[in-house]
């Protein structure tokens, strides 16, 4: 599923941006080639005539934070401002240029220059003149470059400063999204003006509500033809309209549509089904301009007698947090890393993901379109007061409507947007000041969107919890499920969901989302592993809250899929809780007293209550040497209502479960080498196993690819995960059996990035050597622009060295 889910993604991804069937009149360019960077601030980097032959090409997106250092070093510094909070990776500042080779013609359009996100604080200059400031380091943002390009060579250059202490997680730094190029007729479609919704959808019919708007640049009035067609998703032509409407000169004017589809194919969680809206303006017959817009045709509505419902029918929404960064890339989002997390999140058994604490790519929103995947937006995780001293609260009394405005139009075509997230445990939550800028946020969405709920994450106790709730559609509680009944008992409809939960309360968290209607949801934080707040998921928070790990932690390990794209333990516990049939059996040990997997488990004393992200200590394995004749305690987590556990073919007995046991049995097992086996039965029929072998010392590594090819556009990425395997093909686990591993690529592709996933491993993502983590790591390969075969070299130490080819293939 996630190869196909990364190829689907980069797919539609190219359709939906995609503009001008007739080029010469509309285009979208991708502006992800050529961009050439200096580190620090470089006087005079604005000017057209500025000397920029020695600076480094890099693809956009790009995150300078991850590079080596100038002496080939790693990038992470103990010494760096962020700290704990950023990973020990710097900010700092960095400067863009790129040269934009046009015609006399393309000069004279209309041309938009869109970013989708830098982070942050960034300038924008055109020829060394300053034409747009942008602070907010995610959302989406146009610069209006008609009228002021020129035939030849154009400069754009781009001055990101990013001063730390920004965020309290790791942000990155640089160009951290993708770059496009409208060049557009002078009539056109306005793009942030079409928003497409489906107030009925039925199994016998649709209604597609669309609306629109044309802007015309002449000084004279033009006859306009607007033609909207719904394209299915095998081409067939659905429904249709046309209306002409006059746009005044230096003016512009609006459509509004609606069209019925018969028996259309719904959206939903299980079932995704797209279309596809085709608009094209004509003038006197011609097209000036064509949009694509994909969506979706689907119902969602939200009470605290019935829940969730999508289409009329109930979802309870098994969620999970992630933050943007894409690991061993940093935060530049790829499209396919963004669209690998959600499928990794699919695969693992979610259905929603809440986006923290910031508006979510592109990239992220097309994946959860295609997969099925619900999505919590969100705008903020400060208003008027900061929580780091350089964060956004010192722009927000300016800039927040503009960064709603631009969270809610990129977003609001997707099917997948669930609810928008208005902020997250805001300092001022509940206070009149709160509740205020709440209410006007709120309100703001609404005017956008009307279609969609509002919700937020609340961490403030009653009654400041409830005031804050009053302005929202939908209350997300933070670790608050303990007030979920006080809370439903002062306001019976209200509609609470946990917007934050830790994996050691996954039962009893879940349980409220079975036994009582209003409670919608739960969302673990955090679905996948990230980096920053180094070590919150292993020591957590220190008891004043200010400290985390200390270097060399960088990643949270809070993950319950880990950075590289593993299942930890708590997954497979969270698939067993929902009953999703996934691994309805899996089985792990308890780590011995006495030895430890990783240290500074108890770095900080900490007097209860105190909120702990940790996970059990457990593992999937069946090799520890130096405990033979040891008890190990084994847990198994089984949806299936008995098991037995075997070891070396001898039952150690079976056991019930259920909710009574919170669907895990405890077994105590002397360690004798072997196979240890986990068997779940309904009825007294064997239904599920699971297995887990003692490995011998590593034979090889074993690789594996999520894609065969690779489209020569210079951002596509492969994921080749290598894995120590023994002889007879037993995974590798133990630490003592880790192996550095070099990765060489060579052809028409590069190295972007290798990791493994541990937490204290402050070693170069770029060098291509690694060491494993539990016997794993994985490399990201990244298209060039031309075709040819791509050769990966794997050389683990004192094994044999293994190959694979994937191809780059033009389109």
């Amino acid at each position: 599923m996630p190869a196909l889910a990364v190829f689907l993604s980069r797919f539609w991804l190219a359709a939906l941006l995609c503009v001008g069937a007739v080029p010469a009149a509309a285009e979208t360019r991708s502006l992800s080639q050529d961009w050439l960077f200096a580190r620090g601030d470089v006087e005079g980097a604005q000017a057209a005539a500025f000397d920029d032959r020695g600076w480094m090409r890099v693809v956009a997106p790009h995150d300078w934070a991850v590079m080596d250092k100038p002496d080939g070093t790693p990038p992470f510094d103990p010494n760096a401002v962020g700290g704990q909070d950023s990973g020990y990776l710097p900010g700092g500042i960095g400067w863009y240029r790129r040269h934009l080779n046009l015609t006399a013609e393309e000069a004279a359009k209309v041309a938009r220059l869109n970013f989708e996100a830098v982070y942050m604080d960034a300038d924008i200059w055109l020829n060394g003149v300053l034409l747009a400031e942008h602070h907010y380091g995610y959302t989406a943002f146009m610069v209006d470059l008609t009228g002021k390009l020129r035939a030849g060579d154009n400069v754009i250059a781009v001055r990101v400063h990013h001063e730390d202490p920004s965020s309290r997680w790791y942000a990155g730094s640089g160009i951290i999204r993708p770059v496009t190029l409208d060049l557009l007729d002078c009539v056109h479609l306005r793009p942030e003006s079409i928003f497409v919704a489906t107030p009925v959808a039925t199994e016998a019919s649709g209604t597609v509500a669309i609306h629109a708007s044309a802007a015309n640049c002449a000084a004279r009035a033009q006859g306009v033809e607007l033609v909207s067609k719904l394209v299915a998703a095998n081409g067939d032509v659905v429904a249709q309209a046309s209306e002409r409407r006059t746009v005044s000169g230096r003016g512009g004017a609006d459509w509004v549509q609606s069209l019925a589809v018969p028996r259309p194919a719904l959206w939903s969680p299980d079932s995704p089904n797209l279309y596809t809206l085709v608009q094209q303006l004509r003038v006197n017959g011609v097209v000036t301009d064509e949009r694509r817009t994909r969506f979706g045709i689907r119902t969602i509505t939200v009470d605290a007698a019935n829940g969730v419902r999508v289409n009329g029918k109930p979802v309870k929404l098994r969620g999970g947090n992630i933050h943007h960064d894409n690991y061993m890339l940093g935060a530049a989002g790829f499209p396919d890393a963004d669209a690998r997390k959600v499928a990794l999140m699919k695969a693992a058994g979610y259905n929603a993901i809440r986006n923290a604490h910031n508006p979510a790519s592109q990239a992220m929103l097309n994946a959860a379109d295609e997969l099925g995947m619900l999505v919590i937006d969100e705008a903020f995780d400060a208003w008027n007061k900061s929580k780091r001293g350089m964060d956004y609260a010192r722009f927000f009394k300016t800039d927040w409507a503009q960064d709603i405005d631009s969270m809610v139009v990129s977003g609001r075509n997707h099917p997948s947007v669930l609810f928008w997230s208005i902020g997250n445990e805001i300092p001022e939550d509940g206070t009149p000041e709160g509740v205020e800028t709440g209410r006007k946020l709120a309100a703001r969405v609404r005017m956008l969107d009307p279609t969609r709920p509002v919700t937020q994450g609340v961490n403030a106790d009653p009654p400041r919890s409830s005031h804050q709730f009053d302005v929202l559609d939908v209350a997300g509680f933070n670790y608050h499920a303990h007030d979920f009944e006080k809370e439903h008992a002062k306001f019976p409809a209200r509609i609470l969901y946990t917007s934050e939960s830790l994996t050691k309360d996954a039962f009893s968290y879940w349980r409220y989302v079975e036994r009582y209607p209003w409670v919608i949801g739960d969302f673990v934080w955090t679905a996948v592993d990230y980096l920053g707040e180094s070590g919150i998921g292993w020591m957590g928070y220190s008891q004043d809250w200010q400290k985390l790990g200390p270097y060399p932690w960088h990643l949270a390990y809070a993950g319950e899929i880990d950075a590289t794209g593993r299942k930890r333990p708590a997954a497979y516990y969270r698939q067993v809780l929902w009953k999703t049939g996934i691994d309805p059996v899996a089985a792990f040990v308890r780590q011995p007293k006495g030895t430890e997997d990783l240290p500074d488990r108890h770095y900080y004393p900490i007097t209860p209550p105190h909120l702990d992200w940790s996970h059990p200590d457990v593992h999937p394995s069946w090799t520890w040497r130096g405990q033979e004749g040891k008890p190990l305690e084994v847990l198994v987590y089984s949806e299936l209502p008995e098991v037995e556990l075997f070891l070396n073919g001898r039952s150690l007995g079976r056991k019930p479960v259920g909710v009574d046991t919170e669907y895990t049995a405890s077994f105590e097992v002397p360690y004798a080498p072997g196979r240890l086996r986990a068997v779940g039965y309904r009825g007294g029929r064997e239904v599920a196993r699971w297995e887990l072998r003692t490995a011998g010392p590593p034979a090889a590594a074993k690789l594996s690819i999520d894609r065969p090819r690779l489209a020569t556009n210079g951002t596509d990425i492969a994921y080749v995960t290598v894995e120590l395997v023994d002889a007879d093909g037993t995974p590798i686990y133990a630490g003592a059996d880790d192996r550095p591993v070099t990765v060489r690529v060579t052809g028409a592709a590069g190295l972007a990035g290798v990791g493994n996933g541990d937490p204290r491993d402050a070693s170069s993502f770029q060098s291509g050597t690694r060491s494993t983590f539990h016997g794993r790591a994985v490399a990201a390969i990244r298209s060039g622009t031309r075709a040819g075969p791509i050769m990966v070299e794997v050389a683990a130490a004192g094994l044999p060295t293994q190959r694979l080819r994937l191809d780059a293939v033009s389109r």
